[in-house]
């Protein structure tokens, strides 16, 4: 029950819907999701690990509010993974395994010529993961995705969707070709390109 109500806050969180800041009391979250306080609580205890919620002395639990400082952590950090994990799934395709990532690149451009926006980040999200997927990395993908599900998050503003599209495209035609260091290269760029977008969103 606690990581049923933790996804249900989580994704509460990803689409806007408690915004930063948001108070989260317990008894109202209760009320919510019609359970005890108890799984409210110990799914609130792991948001708070995940760095998703933080405790202030005279509000109690909110949505955490990240400054520059640790977006650009956030952003270090997924650069080496999103890098190593383009790495992995280039080198197992070149080994055989099939690539599906046209799927995803196909429904963010419908979504796109349909102004979709939250199709277009699904989509897009999709493909990120499916690449982890290829990857085929246990600890990489658990340590991925809780960082990626931060940037979805900071990401709902950017809606720069032909460039995006265009660096997905480079992205997912590399790692269909087997080009290990290609796809670094790709991922790279896309993920630094990813950051300086954020940051001139979020704080100009």
């Amino acid at each position: 029950m606690r990581d049923i109500v933790g996804e249900h806050i989580r994704s509460s969180i990803y689409d806007g819907t408690f915004a930063p800041g948001t108070r989260l009391v317990e008894q109202e979250l209760a009320e919510r999701y019609s359970v005890s306080r108890l799984p409210v609580r110990e799914a609130l205890r792991v948001l708070h690990n995940e760095g998703l919620v933080e405790h202030l002395p005279t509000r109690g639990m909110v949505v955490r509010t990240l400054d520059e400082r640790q977006v650009c952590e956030l952003y270090d950090l997924r650069e080496v993974l999103e890098v190593l994990a383009a790495q992995q799934a280039s080198e197992r395709v070149a080994q055989g395994a099939e690539c599906g990532l046209a799927s995803a690149l196909h429904k963010a451009r419908e979504a796109a010529g349909a102004d979709d926006v939250a199709g277009v980040h699904a989509a897009n999200s999709v493909l990120h993961r499916e690449i982890t997927a290829l990857a085929d990395n246990v600890l990489l993908a658990q340590t991925l995705e809780p960082i990626v599900g931060r940037v979805d998050w900071l990401r709902r503003g950017v809606e720069d969707f032909v460039v995006i599209f265009g660096e997905h495209v480079v992205l997912a035609d590399a790692i269909a070709g087997g080009d290990v260091e290609g796809a670094g290269e790709a991922a790279r760029a896309h993920v630094r390109a990813s950051r300086e977008r954020t940051l001139t969103v979020l704080f100009g």
